[in-house]
């Protein structure tokens, strides 16, 4: 004969006994949880979680002659990884509602339990009372992690603690839910252009500039020398804590950082407004790029993010430093973390492909070409241009230091045709000492139609051939390249 515990056995026996559908229930719903914002929680925050209601699915009669009340046990604990501080247990008491009374009083408490006697002194109706656990504290709970929630589990039984009533397991309802009281959202930025054909007073600075114009219906427009790009900074609507009591809650301490990373070689200096681009902030941000010209990082101050339950823009406007080549291809991603005055810093994804630019032009460039003259010697560059017609294109010699390379009748005003291009190194610039240097091709295409290549050969000995870099070829930081 198998064995069942004593407390299994009454169980048992009371259900079999009792003849009756057990339906007590807890109000609301998980879902309906207060929010608390977890930039103002560690685990160790107190938190005065709302109130609990349990509507009675069966009778409990009072004392009547010789026969005794049915007076029972209600014992409350908190959920995983939580404790109860027990000061909160009998701070203020359960209360009856509806019919039937009764008087409760504090049975133990301790912080992983509140445990109450309920003694019945008028009959409680099925379905008709109802008893209201006051707001009880939870000393620590893993509310400081947003998405984490906190749950109270209310368990009825017998007043000897021997058998269950009402319910055949403890019912449990969820009365915290912690979230990040700001969100950042960074919708894809795909508008801004490199100008191969951007020129100052009438002299061509190619791929130094931008294309100005609308940037997609954002409301951010690019100018000639300033690319912008709009995120946004959701303050959510949330039930703040503190100490232990709740308050309304906006933002909590100190500023936003916001940390943009990305490649931003060939730019001087930004700026962050509000809106369209041109709306100052009441605390105009400092926005520093590092030196490694790898990503750029700026403070939102707690006065320029909007109240809670709305949404504020941002315009990030990047600028131009009119000497240094901006590429052809970059990508910005944007995150930020809330520096709140309880709990651990909370970071906000945003977007690692926030901002893309582009180019109305392609660059390939060479690390190394040689103007040798010498009898039997080869150096020249090979272009395929896939598309249907003509490519226009600028060079760029770069010699070394204490060199001075002056540009060849190659290097500006002509193109490469579609089919095959040859060009002799010789014709693209010459070197006021020595034969070597470096060239980068600005080169007004599509980048897929065009293809190069650079030769260095003897006749009647091996030929080397160097495929040309795509310097900001797909490039997000520092100066990586892809080979074309």
């Amino acid at each position: 004969m198998k064995n069942f515990p004593i407390k299994s056995l009454a169980v048992a026996a009371s259900f079999a006994c009792a003849g009756a559908v057990l339906a007590g229930s807890i109000g609301g719903t998980d879902a309906t949880a207060p929010k608390y914002a977890v930039e103002a929680l560690s685990a160790s925050t107190p938190i005065s979680v709302a109130s609990v209601t349990y509507t009675m699915g069966i009778a409990r009669a009072s004392a009547t002659g010789s026969t005794a009340a049915q007076d029972f046990t209600i014992l409350v604990t908190p959920s995983s990884g939580a404790t109860f501080d027990p000061a909160s247990c009998d701070a203020i008491l359960p209360g009856v509602a509806g019919s039937g009374t009764a008087t409760i009083s504090i049975k133990r408490k301790s912080a992983a339990e509140c445990a109450y006697q309920v003694a019945v002194t008028s009959p409680m109706t099925a379905a008709s009372t109802t008893i209201t656990m006051a707001r009880l504290t939870f000393a620590t709970h893993t509310l400081n992690v947003a998405g984490n929630t906190a749950a109270v589990t209310l368990n009825l039984w017998d007043a000897n603690e021997t058998s269950r009533i009402d319910n055949a397991a403890a019912l449990s309802r969820t009365v915290a839910i912690s979230a990040s009281s700001l969100g950042l959202t960074a919708t894809a930025d795909t508008y801004t252009v490199a100008d191969v054909n951007y020129a100052v007073s009438g002299v061509a600075k190619p791929l130094l500039g931008f294309v100005a114009g609308a940037n997609g219906g954002t409301g951010v427009d690019d100018t000639v020398t300033v690319a912008k790009a709009k995120f946004s900074i959701v303050n959510n609507t949330v039930t703040a804590q503190v100490a232990a009591g709740n308050a309304s809650y906006a933002y909590a301490g100190g500023a936003l950082a916001v940390t943009v990373a990305g490649n931003f070689t060939g730019v001087s200096g930004g700026t962050v407004t509000q809106g369209n681009g041109t709306t100052a902030l009441g605390t105009p941000p400092t926005v520093a790029i590092n030196s490694a010209k790898t990503s750029a990082t700026f403070s939102i101050a707690v006065a320029d993010i909007g109240l809670a339950g709305t949404t504020t823009d941002y315009s990030l406007n990047l600028t131009a430093d009119g000497t240094t080549s901006l590429g052809t291809s970059r990508v910005f991603g944007v995150s930020a973390t809330a520096a709140p005055t309880t709990g651990a810093a909370v970071t906000l994804a945003g977007s690692t492909t926030w901002w893309t630019w582009s180019a109305n032009a392609i660059q390939l460039m060479s690390p190394y070409m040689s103007t040798d003259t010498g009898t039997g010697v080869l150096t020249r560059f090979f272009f395929t241009n896939a598309g249907t017609t003509a490519a226009s294109y600028s060079a760029s010699c770069i010699a070394e230091t204490g060199v001075t390379a002056t540009a060849g009748t190659a290097a500006a005003g002509a193109s490469l045709s579609p089919g095959l291009t040859v060009i002799k190194a010789t014709d693209l610039c010459s070197f006021s000492t020595g034969i070597r240097g470096a060239v980068t091709f600005t080169i007004n295409a599509p980048a897929a139609n065009i293809k190069g290549i650079y030769n260095l050969g003897f006749n009647g000995n091996a030929s080397s051939f160097l495929p040309l870099t795509r310097p900001y070829g797909a490039q997000t930081t520092g100066a990586n390249a892809s080979v074309e």
